[in-house]
């Protein structure tokens, strides 16, 4: 409905070229902030944990992550035309985003209210369109919520058999576990959201964790390939770039916000991610710089 009502609306990019605000910088944040539409870390374990397990052969893989990746960037470019077109006028859209602060407390909204007036072009009523856009942007976070907790119960079972502690490689003891630490989370103090509201207490972590992991991903990829002896620049540029991104914004998130402003939970989580992976970086070059071995095993 939305893709075809920007070809039939063709509506008029309103947003400013630039916007500047005071409580933030662009760089390196933008690179955490633009998630799935660009490239996910999340997928990574989707990739990995079911995907894998769900594909008829291997190079069936191939259609699957490319469309996949297209599905989400097109997606994601829906959101900025929506976002972008809603306001009358510049001024208009630089009054709703005075800051980032604002921009986090009504950007969802105002994508609501964007797609609602582009679906107006195809002779739908904006209210009635903005109640599917909010239902599928519901079912959008339900379905990722339901694939998080399946991954947990992955992600324990193969930790599980890693560590030789055969209980917990059981689904239903191991599916527990995943539901019952997300519901504890869930079930924490959280703000004035009332009841259910803890989850927001990482919230803010998702962003870098998420671009940190697909960095990762590039990094295990290219040591895999350098292994094997094929052309690792592919994933290697992109790395590098990533990884540089998403570590200084940890960083600054971590030193600048969380533990100026005491937000302990933040600040140690984050602290302990930004370790393991610098420490994961340092190991990977000193595999990396390692003498190509034909007879290594590739299990990286």
């Amino acid at each position: 409905m939305l893709y075809l009502a920007i070809f039939v609306t063709n509506p008029t990019v309103t947003a400013p070229a630039t916007r500047s605000v005071d409580d933030v910088s662009w760089f390196p944040l933008l690179f955490i902030t633009v998630a799935c539409g660009a490239i996910s870390g999340f997928h990574a374990l989707v990739a990995s944990g079911t995907s894998s397990k769900q594909i008829r052969r291997e190079p069936d893989s191939r259609m699957v992550g490319y469309l996949g990746a297209v599905g989400e960037g097109v997606l994601a470019l829906l959101s900025i035309i929506a976002v972008t077109t809603l306001f009358a006028s510049a001024d208009a859209f630089n009054a709703a985003y005075t800051s980032f602060n604002d921009a986090n407390a009504t950007g969802l909204n105002n994508f609501i209210a964007g797609a609602g007036q582009l679906a107006t072009g195809l002779m739908i009523p904006a209210h009635v369109a903005e109640t599917i856009v909010a239902v599928i942007v519901i079912s959008f976070a339900a379905t990722t919520l339901d694939t998080s907790v399946r991954l947990m119960r992955y992600i324990i079972a193969e930790l599980a058999t890693e560590y030789n502690v055969p209980t917990l490689t059981k689904k239903h003891v191991a599916t527990s576990i995943a539901v019952a630490s997300s519901m504890a989370l869930v079930m924490m103090p959280g703000d004035d959201r009332g009841f259910g509201s803890g989850g927001y207490l990482l919230w803010p972590l998702f962003g870098t964790q998420n671009q940190l992991l697909a960095g990762i991903t590039l990094l295990l990829i290219t040591i895999w390939l350098k292994k094997l002896g094929r052309n690792y620049f592919i994933t290697l540029i992109p790395m590098i770039f990533l990884l540089t991104m998403t570590l200084s914004a940890m960083f600054i998130q971590i030193t600048t916000e969380w533990l100026p402003s005491g937000e302990w939970l933040l600040f140690s989580i984050g602290s302990v991610v930004f370790v393991f992976a610098a420490w994961i970086c340092l190991e990977a070059i000193f595999i990396f710089r390692k003498k190509n071995d034909t007879n290594q095993d590739l299990d990286v």
